[in-house]
C-alpha cells in the first residue's frame, strides 16, 4: 500500500526521447592563417641573412677586451651622470618635485624607522590624510 501511494506522490520521470548531440571541437593542430609563402630564392636569402644574424657581435657576450677595464668606464659614466643632474637642476629650477626629504640615511631619527619614507607622508593631508603631497598611497 505505502509503495502504490509513494508511485503516484513520485511518478516516475520520463526520460527525453530525442537523442544527446556531441559537439566536435576544432583541432588546434590544424593550420590556421599565415601570411602568403615565399619564393624559393626570397626564402633562401631570408634563412641566410637569419643564419647571419644570429652570428653577428649583437648577439655575442663581451670579448675579455671589452671587459678589461670596467672601472674606467664606471668613472666616465658618473662623471657625466652628474654632469648632467646639475644641467637638469639648472633648467628645472622652477618645476614642482614634491618635498625634499627631512633626513639623511636610512634610519627615521623622529621614529627610528629603517627604509621608511623620508618625510612624514601625514603632514600634505588638511585632515590626517594618508598621502605623499596630495596623492593617496593606501587603496
Amino acid at each position: 500500500m505505502t509503495r502504490q501511494l509513494l508511485q503516484r506522490a513520485f511518478p516516475r520521470l520520463a526520460l527525453p526521447t530525442r537523442a544527446i548531440s556531441i559537439r566536435t571541437y576544432a583541432s588546434s593542430f590544424r593550420p590556421g592563417p599565415a601570411p602568403p609563402k615565399l619564393p624559393a630564392e626570397q626564402q633562401a636569402e631570408f634563412e641566410r641573412l637569419q643564419r647571419q644574424a644570429a652570428v653577428s657581435s649583437a648577439f655575442n657576450p663581451p670579448t675579455s677586451a671589452d671587459a678589461a677595464s670596467p672601472e674606467s668606464k664606471t668613472s666616465e659614466t658618473a662623471a657625466a651622470a652628474k654632469g648632467g643632474e646639475e644641467e637638469e637642476e639648472a633648467l628645472n629650477q622652477g618645476l614642482f618635485r614634491g618635498a625634499k626629504p627631512e633626513f639623511r640615511g636610512d634610519v627615521n631619527p623622529k621614529t627610528g624607522e629603517v627604509g621608511g619614507p623620508k618625510n612624514d607622508p601625514l603632514r600634505w593631508g588638511s585632515s590626517g590624510e594618508w598621502t605623499y603631497n596630495g596623492r593617496a598611497t593606501d587603496f
